[in-house]
């Protein structure tokens, strides 16, 4: 039976939508938070020190705050040329960082609701007639900057909370960067999703080594620090997870076939949470390998993509496609 539950307020500082509640079974460890307004095609979540888990809605700009209540805010994105959202981090000034690929700028929003800077970034690629660097993937590094990836600029980028941004060139020629991870030694791991290899900065340095995967045209996407020390990421075209260490020996890991991996994250439980995209699942990863599923409530449709850990023993994910909603995993449920 399907449970419902609504309400419904307004601010000043952004739009407040109808919230429901849906699970499809009792006892599911899957609960999906439904927005009211349509089409959003929700993309990254990632979750603040405070409880408050903030995604970003890729169709219609804007950006996404859902409280610890479960009451959802819309934030739209200011500026004629935002067409297009991505990524989404916290970053050390408890800001919420984002990326706008469409207008060639990294934006920052605090936690009130209020945008509180543009940063443009220094390339601007020709690549088939477009003029942007498409920044993608971004996340926030134990020193205090925000990293991202440009997929068309084919670069890493530093941002400093005042906004100063360094770029650092991919070796490979159109690589296709992804997402941007870091390990223990403040290394920045990154996929790059075309040139089917993972790289690997030394900031200190600006050495950039690169490891190439076993499996051809693999796609690798999001990369995350596991809980075994190691880097993970998920291969889209390849229905894999890999996992490299620090001497960048590739170990790669079977999903069934047709999930089309995207979102993983390491969970408080030390193991890895991963979104099947095309399965309508979360999977379970153990560091030995040993994989487990769960079925979203929406099934199929729901297109699981960005993922990450909550701060109260949960998984968040977004739901790119029809299904519009938002969805929580909690993990003390997830015993099967």
């Amino acid at each position: 039976m399907r449970m419902v539950h609504r309400r419904i307020r307004t601010l000043a500082t952004g739009l407040i939508c109808v919230v429901g509640l849906a699970a499809a079974r009792p006892n599911d460890p899957i609960t999906e938070i439904e927005l009211s307004s349509p089409a959003n095609h929700l993309q990254a979540i990632v979750a603040a020190p405070d409880g408050t888990m903030w995604a970003t809605a890729c169709a219609k700009p804007k950006i996404i705050r859902i409280g610890k209540d479960g009451q959802i805010t819309e934030f739209p994105v200011p500026g004629p040329n935002v067409k297009l959202l991505q990524g989404i981090t916290v970053g050390a000034d408890s800001s919420v960082w984002f990326t706008s690929p469409s207008d060639n700028t990294i934006r920052r929003i605090n936690r009130q609701g209020t945008f509180t800077g543009e940063f443009k970034i220094p390339t601007v690629p020709d690549k088939g007639g477009g003029t942007t660097a498409f920044p993608r993937g971004i996340a926030a590094a134990p020193d205090g900057n925000v990293w991202f990836a440009e997929l068309h600029g084919n670069k890493l980028g530093r941002i400093t909370p005042k906004g100063e941004i360094t770029e650092f060139p991919v070796p490979t020629p159109e690589s296709g960067p992804y997402q941007p991870a870091f390990d223990k030694s403040g290394r920045v791991w990154c996929c790059e999703s075309t040139g089917n290899k993972v790289a690997r900065l030394d900031p200190k340095t600006g050495v950039m080594d690169e490891f190439p995967l076993p499996t051809k045209a693999a796609l690798p996407r999001d990369i995350a620090f596991g809980p075994d020390g190691q880097i993970w990421f998920s291969e889209n075209q390849a229905d894999q997870i890999g996992r490299i260490t620090s001497e960048g020996t590739v170990t790669e890991y079977p999903l069934p076939k047709g999930s089309r991996p995207v979102g993983i994250a390491a969970g408080a439980d030390g193991n890895l949470w991963i979104s099947l995209l095309r399965k309508g699942q979360i999977a379970r990863l153990t560091p030995e390998g040993n994989l487990t599923t769960f079925d979203i409530p929406s099934g199929s449709k729901a297109e699981p993509f960005g993922l990450c850990a909550g701060v109260d023993g949960t998984i968040w994910f977004a739901e790119q496609n029809q299904c519009n909603r938002i969805g929580r995993l909690t993990l003390k449920a997830a015993v099967k």
